[in-house]
């Protein structure tokens, strides 16, 4: 994968950080098993025989995550009954927070790997397709704020929606989701489909922006190197194997939105990691086809920016903003970046940047997850 191979201390720091993560993020049980990891790994036991197998993955291609999802993925499948046992996403029961418990886990998690090993090592080629859901509110929070005051009759002006990093394409389908920003200090707002099937509520922790209404979106792409077809059997294996097994409610709302996808149709490009079809050449061809008469477009990603290879990002950058160069007052560009902070790495800040006017601007700060959001007042 072009970069050095790191070695067992690196990788169970590696471990270790996305252990404090998980913790962070509401996961005790994922947050105690890849300390058993770490552990191990560094210890040179049984994982770190399957770590080193791909111990070429840069730091950001999620190593921790993808080992994990592989397991959980076994356990989902059914072919690995013990495992499952232990997870409550399986119907199972998480071990005793505790010594003992901890010696439960290790211990299914080694014969886990005696007995799955290959199917371990090709998870560690399975790119993370979290497709989290929870993060459509805000990301549809900034639609509205970028793009809600452009108002025709009594509604906002249509959208065509670009994703980057898409995976499922879920979020390719957030204005039918119900975003219930009700919470917010006096506000009552709620954008979406007040009778969406996919309820999204986040604790609102400062005031809305005043006047948001939702974008309505007309046109939707997504653009992936690994692209999943959510309405498929596998397709949802491979979703919810990323979602953590002790956190239920992410599965329920997970299963909403495929449903949803089923009844939305959405566009999703295949991209190449080094070859011709790249994602920012994929991406060019997109912004190239005018969006049409009055119609904005929104080219938003959320926790993608690492994945994309630092030497495939200025190319990126510089096909938005030729683009952005182009757009109209009737027909703008935004910029949707749901990123993790640079400041505050336990926290995301959501960034709009529009055209051809309006400059960056700070939307919010937010959990990763979605059960969050801190709106920024405008400067």
């Amino acid at each position: 994968m072009g970069e050095e191979r790191a070695g067992s201390a690196e990788w169970a720091g590696r471990y270790e950080q996305q252990a404090i993560a998980c913790d962070a993020l509401g996961s005790p049980l994922w947050g105690r098993l890849l300390r058993v990891i770490a552990h191990d790994v560094l210890e040179e036991g049984p994982s770190w025989s399957v770590v080193r197998e791909r111990a070429d993955l840069r730091f950001g291609q999620a190593g921790p995550l993808r080992l994990v999802g592989a397991a959980h993925r076994l356990g989902l499948s059914g072919a690995a009954e013990r495992w499952a046992a232990l997870l409550p996403s399986c119907g199972g029961v998480a071990p005793d927070d505790d010594a003992s418990g901890d010696s439960t886990l290790r211990d299914a998690w080694l014969a886990l790997i005696d007995l799955h090993r290959d199917e371990l090592v090709d998870g560690l080629g399975r790119e993370v397709q979290t497709n989290e859901v929870g993060r459509a509110v805000a990301l549809g929070y900034a639609h509205a704020v970028a793009l809600g005051h452009r108002h025709v009759l009594e509604g906002a002006a249509p959208a065509r929606l670009i994703e980057l990093g898409c995976s499922g394409g879920l979020n390719l389908r957030l204005d039918h989701f119900r975003l219930d920003l009700s919470g917010a200090p006096g506000a009552g707002t709620v954008l979406g489909d007040p009778d969406g099937a996919v309820r999204l509520a986040p604790e609102v922790r400062t005031p809305l922006e005043p006047g948001v209404v939702t974008v309505p979106l007309v046109e939707r792409t997504g653009i992936d190197i690994g692209p999943i077809d959510p309405t498929t059997e596998d397709g949802r294996l491979t979703l919810l194997s990323f979602v953590w097994p002790d956190q239920l409610e992410r599965f329920e709302r997970l299963a909403a939105a495929i449903d949803v996808a089923r009844q939305v149709p959405a566009h999703v490009v295949q991209a190449d990691v080094d070859g011709g079809r790249s994602t920012a050449h994929v991406l060019d061809g997109l912004l190239s086809r005018p969006a049409g008469p009055g119609v904005a477009t929104i080219v938003q990603h959320s926790i993608v920016w690492q994945y994309i290879p630092t030497d495939q990002r200025p190319a990126v950058t510089s096909v938005i903003e030729r683009a952005g160069r182009r757009a109209t007052a009737d027909a703008p560009l935004v910029w949707i970046r749901f990123e993790p902070d640079e400041w505050d790495r336990t926290r995301v800040a959501v960034w709009a940047r529009r055209w051809p006017d309006g400059g960056d601007r700070l939307i919010a700060h937010g959990d990763f997850h979605g059960r969050w959001l801190a709106p920024v007042a405008a400067p």
